[in-house]
């Protein structure tokens, strides 16, 4: 069930943002051990001055600087290597199809067990 939440400003070149999408949640499901078709990403694009790092808002998706902020939700259970595993392919696909040049930042968060609902069920792991 891993979902990827990444907020960024729009690219300076075009994407075509489904077929990253897919690439993404692929990779993520390869790392992470699951059907692809439980692993789901989305894209909220910032409005441009809507983001600022220390000082300097940006209008688009700078190359160095004003990192597409994402975060990671997984089922908890995992160890720390496969996180790391997780959160690297995530940060790796994600970088290469937006090209941002490894400018990614994602954080992983631990969804509890029985404290999901899918489906109107409460699910356990």
């Amino acid at each position: 069930m891993p979902i990827l939440e990444i907020s960024a400003l729009r690219p300076t070149t075009p994407v075509n943002v489904p077929a990253a999408l897919s690439k993404i949640n692929l990779a993520i499901a390869k790392a992470y051990g699951c059907d692809p078709r439980h692993c789901w990403a989305t894209v909220t694009w910032l409005e441009p001055g809507h983001y600022a790092e220390g000082d300097l808002p940006a209008n688009t998706q700078p190359a160095d600087t004003h990192p597409p902020i994402a975060r990671l939700t997984c089922f908890e259970g995992k160890s720390a290597a496969e996180i790391e595993a997780v959160l690297l392919a995530a940060s790796h696909a994600l970088s290469e199809a937006f090209a941002l040049c490894d400018n990614v930042f994602i954080t992983y968060v631990e969804a509890k067990s029985g404290a999901v609902v899918a489906e109107n069920e409460v699910v356990r792991t």
